[in-house]
């Protein structure tokens, strides 16, 4: 597991508003029982989002919007096989964070 690896959401039910969530946990944390993870969602015409909190996200071909305030940890068990990694978006990923946690 790599800090902005992609996963599936584990939640079967909720991967039509949330297709995917993107691990944020640091890679020094070795051997936690969590990873922290923000969910990926589809862009919202009717509802454009903040876009310092809710940047979008590439991934592949597609846009995607980072949903910052539904961070959420789950069981590194749940978090099965990566299909990207977003390190080369970690500014983005870390500038939305700093906003929801620090105003700025």
């Amino acid at each position: 597991m790599a800090q902005f690896d992609v996963y599936p959401h584990p939640i079967e039910e909720l991967r039509s508003i949330h297709p995917f969530v993107v691990q944020v946990q640091s890679d020094f944390l070795r051997a936690p029982e969590a990873r922290i993870t923000l969910p990926l969602t589809t862009p919202s015409v009717e509802a454009p989002p903040m876009s310092r909190l809710n940047p979008n996200i590439h991934l592949s071909d597609t846009v995607f919007v980072l949903d910052t305030l539904h961070i959420v940890a789950y069981e590194p068990s749940d978090l099965r096989r990566p299909i990207a990694n977003l390190r080369d978006q970690a500014d983005v990923i870390w500038d939305a964070l700093d906003y929801a946690l620090h105003g700025y």
